[in-house]
């Protein structure tokens, strides 16, 4: 198999990544869902060089009430985000702009509630510079549903690295007051 573009983990194979990544759609359905201390670590290192990967777990949270939604379309939207795909970018944008719309109100809340166990599990067991992207993902998922406590999430994601462009973005949403599905 070739190996995904990741300095941290130049071990890092595409099965490797398939497999974290199949690991954490499993949890988001089982409950008190963990990950191993590996698809941990692969996650977390992948995600800080493919904001396609981070997406996708966002998406794999946030858009479960979809209709439309498709775990294999989040698998390869994943392990392949250089691949040139117009039908899976229009994919992601119409479940992205199907997620503003029903905020927190068409949720899977036991989706939210594993998928930020899990998160959290990450945060608590990689190391610092690797903790920017799961808490961008919490922070998002805090704002989706309306949560204040997002604005903590963001500003420790940022803390740990300040060009984290989720976490900003959450950031400066809660600054102008602006929330999904109540603007």
């Amino acid at each position: 198999m070739a190996a995904i573009s990741i300095k941290e983990t130049p071990s890092a194979t595409t099965s490797e990544l398939a497999t974290a990544f199949d690991e954490w759609l499993d949890g988001l359905d089982t409950p008190q869902a963990t990950l191993t201390k590996h698809s941990m670590e692969i996650l977390a290192k992948s995600m800080r060089k493919s904001m396609a990967l981070r997406d996708a777990m966002l998406l794999s949270v946030i858009c479960a009430g979809n209709p439309e939604y498709a775990a294999d379309k989040l698998r390869d939207y994943a392990a392949a985000p250089r691949i040139p795909n117009q039908q899976l970018s229009e994919w992601c944008e119409r479940m992205m702009k199907w997620s503003f719309a029903h905020a927190g109100h068409e949720t899977d809340k036991d989706k939210v509630v594993n998928a930020s166990r899990m998160l959290v599990d990450i945060v608590g067991t990689v190391d610092l510079k690797l903790q920017a992207q799961p808490l961008a993902i919490i922070s998002y998922i805090l704002w989706w549903m309306g949560d204040g406590r997002a604005m903590l999430t963001a500003m420790r994601a940022l803390a740990v690295d300040e060009e984290c462009s989720l976490a900003a973005i959450v950031a400066a949403a809660i600054h102008g007051d602006r929330w999904p599905n109540r603007n």
